[in-house]
């Protein structure tokens, strides 16, 4: 016997609503594809992407949005491992260190931003005296 499903239990399905008047609007004006993403209620890029594409097709007329296809390469991002910060990400931003480089991190609550400053070229080994968790240095 299958079991019912209240509608308590029920996960909401946000449906994202094609709007193409709106969306031809913000192409015209040039907005940004996040910009656009949150005027029209989108809740990925992805969504944008197939509403820019449906667009295109009834117009008969390639629309875009800039940054629509950008991938932040060069961006840190934070998960619940830690900071996702790798080699490939310094270089792509110009940046370039040699393997076992140090780095003091700090907070900087007046700009709102994660400092990173150089302490020198490290050994690699964790000092036993100061507390490390190595598991989430990636």
């Amino acid at each position: 016997m299958a079991k019912k499903i209240s509608p308590e239990n029920k996960k909401q399905v946000m449906e994202s609503k094609y709007d193409p008047i709106k969306l031809r609007q913000l192409c015209e004006a040039g907005v940004t594809a996040m910009e656009a993403k949150q005027a029209l209620g989108l809740s990925s890029m992805q969504s944008l992407r197939q509403h820019l594409m449906r667009l295109s097709v009834e117009s008969q007329n390639l629309m875009t949005l800039p940054g629509l296809y950008e991938r932040s390469s060069t961006r840190a991002r934070l998960t619940k491992q830690g900071i996702k910060l790798s080699l490939s990400k310094l270089k792509a931003s110009g940046i370039e260190y040699p393997e076992n480089t140090e780095f003091r991190m700090e907070f900087d609550e007046e700009r709102n931003q994660i400092l990173l400053t150089w302490m020198g070229i490290g050994t690699g080994q964790v000092d036993q005296y100061e507390p490390s968790d190595i598991s989430n240095v990636r």
